[in-house]
């Protein structure tokens, strides 16, 4: 057959066309990146490539999500058939902490999706939200490098690393560390040291094996894993899905980078040169120490009158400038005083809208809260509290410096106060969700799902447990009730309107001896807290006088469950029957009998409360069967 130039041209385009095809088929399946500059790579969020090739996923900017994927779906399943094959994936990172404390981490996922417009920053790394965290249908498996420890998520410290099915609940997980083979032992290794980390991951589909090892970059490949866990994920991983990154923060911060990324199938992921990484930025260059003294007497002498004349005049100026800043802050009325922040009337007022009614959020027996903007982008709630007495007032004011130094996660953060008059308004952080008692007690929001009450109650006993014995100094609550949890904007609680000797609690709520004394103690914190157990299962106040006899009492009338065997039968209605776990229901009921126990020295110590909930400890093996309840 003879080719003429008629036929060379359609031969040319089809050759060319195959060598696409072939191309982009490798760069699916195995590929390598020194940096990102010309990386096949897909960014959302806070994510940016700078012109050195460095990726960074999020900032130190409070709340942020940032997310890169590989531009291609990768086949992890062979096309005939649902088997899955094997992959291997490297990458370097590096986590540079803000201002304080790290947060929140960054994950390696695989997802047959890139849309994550509902998902959440913070502890849910920008994947999941309360809704559908760990819900089976979002088919995705992430590795996470966490730097903050999540109680109700039942993370095991704030330097972790975790295996994640469908959400950020891990199956398995460990403090981040790497194998010495030298040693022959696991050297603890900070994620959030700003320094670059590498990362080896890989699933033997054979085995049906997962495998995590991590090194400081100048290491190499440690010999054992730091996590080996067997996983069959033919239910989890479909048959193309994307591969990448992701990364958020919430109110502690950290820089997430990624240097490179190297990833195969059904081989080993090629090796870096890490000559060709980019570099990471340079810290802060340390102040240059002071030049030696000259030795010549003259120098020394003239050096002493430069000095004299230096410090008289830095004297003068710090004088001037302390007098312009006191004038500055008194024109302003907003300054710092004995650790708590001291706001203005004025302030106060501008920011609420001079306590418009529009802008209230509820009233209680210890005071009225109002909604206020202290900036376009700091949003408060300010609780007026009227005194009594010029004492009372007082000790409110000394209550509030130890407040304000109290900094927990389950905590509403207290920001300062402002005082007139006999009055006091109290600036706390703003909850979006606003109190516990509107979503248990009232129609006008949405159902809480048994996984959000169980974090919930989770997030309240981690609260009480600082409080009463981790905190700088002790406090007791003396105030525990729903209508005193906030709800942040992924339903995290928040216990709020603690140590301010605010004691208006009903008599469902007080444990007897609190009635005959009025006293509160650790002790009748404890037994609020079961009450409130209670109520947030059972979604209904502690005292329905409406009511049957025997369901008055909500104490009595979960005790006879108890006895019955029935508990699960007490639930809220609400509640999706196929979102219980039942092992959690329990739990929690049960030890809700505990802590409401009539006798004091009966009821367990919150930090024993919260390992109950937590499952590193057992209940007793009686329960509450034989202790005693009003």
């Amino acid at each position: 057959m003879m080719i003429t130039s008629k036929s060379i041209a359609p031969i040319t385009i089809i050759f060319l066309l195959y060598l696409v095809s072939c191309v982009s088929s490798q760069q699916e399946t195995k590929f390598l990146n020194h940096g990102f500059v010309e990386a096949n790579l897909l960014k959302f969020g806070s994510s940016k490539v700078y012109p050195s090739g460095l990726l960074e996923l999020t900032n130190t900017s409070m709340r942020q999500i940032g997310q890169a994927f590989h531009g291609f779906p990768i086949p992890l399943a062979n096309p005939n058939s649902t088997n899955l094959v094997s992959f291997s994936t490297s990458f370097v990172f590096a986590i540079t902490p803000g201002p304080g404390s790290p947060g929140h981490g960054l994950a390696f996922v695989i997802s047959p999706s890139m849309d994550f417009s509902g998902a959440f920053p913070s502890s849910y790394l920008g994947l999941f939200n309360t809704s559908n965290n760990g819900n089976s249908l979002n088919h995705i498996l992430a590795v996470e490098f966490d730097t903050v420890q999540a109680v109700e998520l039942n993370d095991i410290d704030d330097n972790h690393v975790g295996i994640d099915l469908n959400g950020v609940v891990s199956i398995e997980s460990t403090s981040a560390a790497y194998f010495d083979d030298r040693e022959a032992k696991n050297i603890s290794l900070k994620l959030a040291s700003g320094k670059p980390i590498r990362v080896w991951i890989e699933y033997n589909a054979t085995e049906m094996m997962l495998n995590v090892t991590l090194a400081p970059l100048d290491r190499p490949k440690p010999n054992v894993a730091l996590l080996s866990r067997k996983l069959n994920l033919s239910g989890i991983i479909s048959q193309e899905n994307y591969v990448g990154f992701s990364a958020a923060t919430g109110t502690v911060t950290s820089s997430h980078l990624v240097l490179g990324w190297s990833f195969s199938l059904e081989g080993e992921a090629l090796d870096f040169d890490i000559t060709k990484l980019p570099s990471l930025p340079d810290p802060p260059a340390p102040l240059s120490p002071s030049p030696s003294p000259p030795n010549s007497t003259k120098k020394n002498t003239n050096n002493t009158k430069i000095i004299i004349i230096c410090a008289a005049s830095a004297t003068v100026a710090i004088m001037i400038l302390i007098l312009l800043v006191f004038r500055f802050f008194r024109g302003n009325q907003t300054f710092f005083t004995g650790g708590a922040r001291k706001f203005s009337h004025q302030t106060i007022s501008s920011a609420t809208g001079g306590f418009d009614n529009s802008k209230l959020l509820g009233e209680r027996n210890s005071g009225s809260f109002y909604k206020g903007q202290l900036t376009p982008t700091e949003i408060i709630a300010v609780k007026k509290v009227t005194c009594s007495t010029r004492q009372q007032k007082t000790t409110l004011i000394a209550e509030i410096d130890v407040i304000s130094k109290i900094k927990q996660k389950n905590l509403v953060n207290l920001h300062g106060y402002c005082s007139k008059g006999n009055e006091i308004y109290l600036v706390y952080e703003y909850a979006p969700n606003g109190s516990l008692d509107r979503f248990l007690f009232s129609n006008d929001r949405p159902v809480l799902t048994w996984s959000d009450r169980f974090c919930i109650i989770k997030g309240i006993a981690s609260a009480l447990q600082y409080l009463h014995s981790e905190g700088p100094k002790p406090l007791i609550h003396g105030n525990v009730k729903a209508s005193n949890v906030l709800l942040d904007e992924e339903l995290n609680s928040r216990l709020g309107d603690f140590g301010q000797g605010s004691r208006h609690s009903t008599t469902g709520h007080v444990a007897p001896e609190q009635l005959e004394t009025g006293k509160a103690t650790r002790d009748t914190d404890v037994y609020a807290f079961g009450v409130l157990m209670m109520e947030i299962v059972c979604g209904r106040k502690a005292i329905e006088p409406t009511k049957p006899p025997e369901e008055i009492s909500l104490v009595n009338w979960v005790l006879q469950g108890f006895k019955k065997g029935d508990l699960l039968e007490i639930c809220d209605t609400r509640i999706d029957r196929e979102s219980l776990v039942a092992r959690e229901v329990l739990l929690v009921l049960k030890t809700g009998l505990l802590c409401a126990n009539r006798s004091p020295e009966a009821r367990p110590m919150m930090k024993q409360v919260f390992r109950f909930l937590d499952g590193t400890e057992s209940l007793p093996h009686d329960g509450p069967r034989h202790i005693k309840h009003a």
